[in-house]
């Protein structure tokens, strides 16, 4: 049994007033990478180590929901801005206070460097080539688009670059040498399969060649309308065939293919009304004595994720509880 909890790095983090959506520090915040320091709303990089130490001393598994497809969005960054109609607002913190840029909305000269703002966030650090160039998604079969194009102003990341590639393998390894025993990777689809390949084939080596026998992964592979592209059709893109061929390119044994390649669309395409999140919904699509064991599992969940690690995690944050493939408890 295991518990997965929201992204654990060091995100954007609003400033003294409600979002744009009447939203105040909205939970797709952590979603916004800043550095992959773990440092997030939930806690400290030691109170993280310390609630995953507990929780596996409890038998019970911690999972971390990764984001690595993208940083923060464009325009959400610590500096002033100014929209389109000539308002302005404020920057953004973030949670262990490192700087951040992007070039969206902006209007000032950059303090540090002197000059226009670009794509910086120097605590990993990226720079203004680690990450593609600026456009929408405007087909879903146009597989250049998908996995370059900017996902709802995300920044999106060059993860085609060798440079690129190490930074996010090294905070993966980083994830898994304090006790993470596995990764949603958010977005998935965004990034394709031949760079998540090499994603995990850099992974491998640094872990001194093979896999932890007890990971665990969840790509975020979401499929509409481009089903046969990511599918069906058997091509570069197809996350059915093409992926395992690559894989096993790369040395990756059939075992270790089954710890990486499992497809996970936890999330609905919209998530729940805000009010919504601060209920517990359950769901179960086995025989109704799992519903039992809910109580169980989820006192277990509270007691290792929000209470050993003096409040890690305890700000309300959004944990799912598994027991087997297909039994998934969620809470806040």
């Amino acid at each position: 049994m295991g518990v997965k909890i929201w992204p654990p790095n060091e995100h954007i983090w609003g400033s003294n007033y409600y979002e744009p959506d009447n939203q105040f520090r909205p939970w797709y915040q952590v979603y916004q990478p800043v550095s992959y320091r773990l440092h997030s709303r939930s806690g400290t990089r030691d109170e993280l180590r310390t609630m995953i130490q507990s929780c596996r001393a409890a038998g019970v598994r911690v999972y971390a929901d990764t984001v690595v497809n993208h940083m923060a969005a464009q325009g959400t960054d610590v500096q002033n801005h100014r929209n389109s109609d000539c308002s302005t607002y404020t920057g953004h913190n973030a949670t262990a206070g490192s700087p951040y840029y992007t070039s969206g909305n902006t209007y000032l000269i950059n303090p540090q460097t002197g000059t226009r703002p670009t794509m910086e966030f120097p605590a990993v650090p990226y720079g203004p080539t680690d990450f593609h160039c600026e456009r929408s998604i405007s087909s879903w079969t146009d597989m250049n688009q998908v996995t370059k194009g900017y996902l709802v102003g995300l920044s999106d990341l060059n993860t085609e670059k060798p440079y690129t590639q190490d930074r996010i393998a090294t905070y993966i390894v980083d994830l898994l040498s304090i006790g993470f025993s596995g990764l949603r990777f958010d977005a998935a689809k965004h990034i394709g399969p031949s760079s998540i390949t090499q994603i995990f084939a850099i992974v491998k080596k640094k872990m001194g060649g093979s896999m932890p026998t007890d990971y665990i992964s969840w790509l975020e592979v979401i499929l509409g309308g481009e089903a046969g592209v990511l599918a069906c059709d058997g091509g570069p893109d197809s996350w059915y065939t093409n992926f395992n061929s690559l894989l096993s390119k790369q040395g990756f044994t059939s075992a270790e293919i089954n710890q990486v390649k499992i497809w996970s669309s936890d999330y609905p395409k919209e998530m729940p009304r805000a009010d919504l999140l601060s209920r517990m919904t359950i769901m179960i699509s086995r025989m109704p004595w799992v519903k039992r064991l809910l109580v169980v599992y989820w006192k277990l969940a509270q007691e290792c994720v929000f209470r050993s690690a003096e409040g890690y995690g305890v700000r309300g944050e959004y944990v799912r509880v598994y027991d087997e493939p297909g039994e998934v408890y969620e809470g806040a």
